[in-house]
């Protein structure tokens, strides 16, 4: 279960970018991202919209620890979620938050042996939601061109069409990594397929 009272993702915005000077549209392409998946498999997950709330919260805050130490901002974002005050959640939003930020990158503890999170936190809830935070992560880039993104969803299957005008090797890879949507599959029960394509392929479809 969640907190009953809605976390407020204007003043959270506003904490992230007092802490990441340069900006937060990485940020928030990938709310726009996540909150596309979470609809898009909603017969899925079966998650309410509560954890749609916080599915959003969480890809705003996801790369906050890059403010205080790149290599291990998973690690330095969940201090900060769970020791600033000024971020105004509650603890048991709070540990949910934290505990999303920790893992949106590598590695999860085995379920139930989440050590950040208490006993009346949704475990499994919790894991769908970071499912979609990775997966969203990985469909946005802070450092390479943000791709058009068109999706598709037939039963279990979702397909992701990557749009790109640098059509280089560089961003082919970044955006196939496959590793960032194996949760996703494994936690909501879909297959993720994902095809990198040259924008021209789109203008001359339009």
């Amino acid at each position: 279960m969640l907190s009953r009272n809605a976390m407020d993702l204007r003043a959270i915005a506003h904490w992230v970018a007092r802490h990441l000077d340069g900006g937060i549209e990485h940020e928030q392409r990938v709310v726009r991202i996540a909150s596309t998946l979470f609809d898009l498999t909603a017969d899925l997950h079966d998650l309410s919209p509560r954890y749609r709330r916080l599915l959003r919260a969480a890809a705003l805050v996801h790369d906050v620890g890059r403010s205080v130490n790149k290599p291990e901002h998973p690690r330095a974002g969940a201090r900060l979620v769970l020791r600033d005050r000024s971020l105004g959640l509650g603890p048991f939003d709070r540990r949910a938050l934290a505990f999303l930020t920790l893992y949106h990158r590598d590695g999860l503890p085995a379920l139930g042996d989440e050590s950040i999170l208490r006993a009346a936190h949704d475990r499994v809830a919790l894991r769908k939601v970071l499912a979609l935070l990775r997966a969203a992560d990985a469909l946005d880039s802070r450092s390479l061109e943000s791709p058009r993104l068109v999706f598709g969803l037939k039963k279990r299957r979702l397909h992701v069409a990557c749009y790109l005008e640098d059509f280089s090797a560089k961003a082919r890879r970044v955006y196939l990594r496959r590793k960032k949507f194996t949760l996703m599959e494994d936690e909501i029960g879909c297959t993720v397929e994902v095809d990198v394509r040259s924008a021209e392929a789109l203008t001359m479809v339009a």
